[in-house]
C-alpha cells in the first residue's frame, strides 16, 4: 500500500476533502493510505507528526494555490 502524503493550506481544506472523495475507491481497494495534519489526535507532537508522515510518504502531494504559496514555511 503506497503512503500519501497532503501538503495544503487549511484555507484549502475543502478542496482536499474534494480531493479525498474521489481517491476513496483507492483506499477500499488497499492502493493508497492518505494523510493530512487534521488526522494529528490533540496531545501529538505537531511537527513530529507531520516530519514522521512526510519521511514515511511514498507519494507527496502539494495542493498549491495562492493561499499555500502565503503560507510562511514555504517563504
Amino acid at each position: 500500500m503506497a503512503s500519501l502524503f497532503f501538503s495544503y493550506s487549511h484555507v484549502d481544506e475543502e478542496l482536499r476533502d474534494e480531493l479525498e472523495v474521489h481517491l476513496a475507491p483507492l483506499k477500499r481497494q488497499g492502493i493508497i493510505d492518505a494523510w493530512h495534519d487534521r488526522r494529528i489526535t490533540p496531545g501529538d507532537d505537531l511537527d513530529g507528526a507531520i516530519s514522521k508522515h512526510l519521511q514515511d510518504a511514498d507519494i507527496i502531494l502539494l495542493l498549491v494555490s495562492r493561499a499555500l504559496k502565503k503560507t510562511p514555511l514555504l517563504a
